[in-house]
This record gives structure tokens, sequence and C-alpha cells, in this order.
């Protein structure tokens, strides 16, 4: 009797030891990766932004590159009574030119996701954990599609499906050095006559440093490489070359 109460007390202080260690990791201490998108007002990104536009009426492309600073503004409360906070997004030709405001966006950041308006247009930019491979409709509640579409009639919200493809990646944008960055595929859907191909990067206590965005079509030079050939649409690759907070 002695023995077999010596291996029941065993047994539980194992248990014991097993839920404790457990319990070690806790809500708190599970890395969500909210730190990918911070939201304090006043921290500002500055982006350069280069384009190809293709226009099929006289078959020209136009390139072009301007700056872009997005800083995050003052909270508000929205339309469905939630905390949010603006994006007030300002351009300029040059880096040594005043910068000029141009629109205000904003954002809501839940424990759950980040939604993003743009030009009332409402995306869900990140969702929470951000583990790698997960899933979710980025553009599930665009359901017009969107203006920059070049057949409305093929857009479907599933071929929209956000993806987390690398987490805590080093990354160089030919300007910047991060150290942990967050891969987004949105989407990713090419054939014989068009591209579809939008990406977004982002970088712990740093918000977004890259973006990428194709809508292409072309029927000619088929094997080609898209720049060359591409007949209408456009292509926009976004890098951040500064950050900080005002």
């Amino acid at each position: 009797m002695l023995v077999s109460n010596k291996i029941l007390l065993i047994i539980f202080v194992l248990s014991a030891l097993f839920v404790s260690c457990t319990k070690a990791v806790t809500y708190d201490e599970y890395d969500y990766g909210y730190n990918y998108l911070p939201t304090d007002s006043g921290r500002f990104v500055i982006y350069k932004v280069d384009s190809i536009l293709y226009n099929d009426f006289d078959h020209s492309r136009r390139y072009s590159s301007i700056y872009l600073k997005e800083k995050i503004g003052e909270q508000f409360t929205d339309n469905m009574g939630r905390n949010a906070k603006k994006i007030l997004r300002y351009y300029s030709d040059t880096l040594t030119s005043n910068w000029e405001i141009f629109n205000v966006d904003y954002l809501v950041k839940t424990e759950q996701n980040v939604e993003r308006v743009e030009d009332n247009l409402r995306y869900i930019k990140l969702t929470f954990p951000n583990d790698v491979n997960t899933k979710w409709l980025g553009n599930k509640l665009i359901t017009i599609p969107p203006p920059y579409i070049l057949d409305s009639t093929n857009y479907y919200l599933s071929d929209w499906k956000y993806t987390i493809k690398e987490r805590d990646r080093h990354f160089n944008d030919g300007f910047q050095t991060f150290d942990s960055t967050l891969l987004v595929s949105q989407i990713q859907d090419s054939t014989a006559i068009y591209k579809t191909y939008s990406i977004e990067k982002y970088a712990r206590n740093v918000g977004l440093v890259y973006k990428e965005l194709w809508i292409v079509t072309g029927q000619i030079n088929i094997g080609a490489p898209w720049e060359d050939r591409a007949e209408k649409g456009f292509i926009v690759k976004q890098y951040a070359i500064d950050y900080g907070k005002e």
C-alpha cells in the first residue's frame, strides 16, 4: 500500500508540473504579430513609388516616380462605433520639395484583424495571429469590383485569398534593411493574356515596407516579360525609404 501511495504521489507531482509548464505560455506571451502594424499617432513611413501605366489606345507606356508619406493621425470613432485612426497621405515629386496632402485613409485595428479603408474601399489587410499559411479573404468587404480591375466581369472575391507566405524574414528593399518582415500574398493569378499579382510586406514596429501590384493584359509577344509586352493596365512598386515618429 505504501508503494502504491508513493506511485500516486509521483503521478500527482508530474501532473502538476505538466500543468504548470503548459500554463507557462500564456495569452499575453503568445506572439500574435500585432507589432507588424503599429498604430500610434505620429508614426510615419516615406515611400518611393515607381509605376508604369500602359495605354492600349495609343500603345504608349508612361513611367513615373513619386514620393509618398503616410502618417498615423488622430483617433476617431468610425460609423460602426469602433476606435479608428486616420492615415494622412502626402506626396512630393522630390524629397527636397514640400509635402502636399492629397487624401486621408483610415484603419481599424482589433485583436482579430486590421481593416484599412482606401478610397472608400475596405480591405482586411492583416489578421491575428498571422502565422505562416494563415489565409483569409482580404477583399470580402468589397463586393463591387474596384475601379482598377480591368475585367469587372471576372472579379471573384475568392481569388483574393490573402495568405501569409513568410514571417520573421530579413528583408532589404534596396533602401532600408528590416530584421523581421511578414509577407502577405494577396493574389497571384496569371495566364498567357493577363497577370494579376499583389503582395505586401510588413516589418515589425514599422508597418508596410514594400508593396507590389500588377494588373496587366496583353495578347502580343507571348512569352516576353510582362513589362515589355503589356498593352493595358499598370505595374506599381512601393519601397519604404525612411520611417520614424513625429
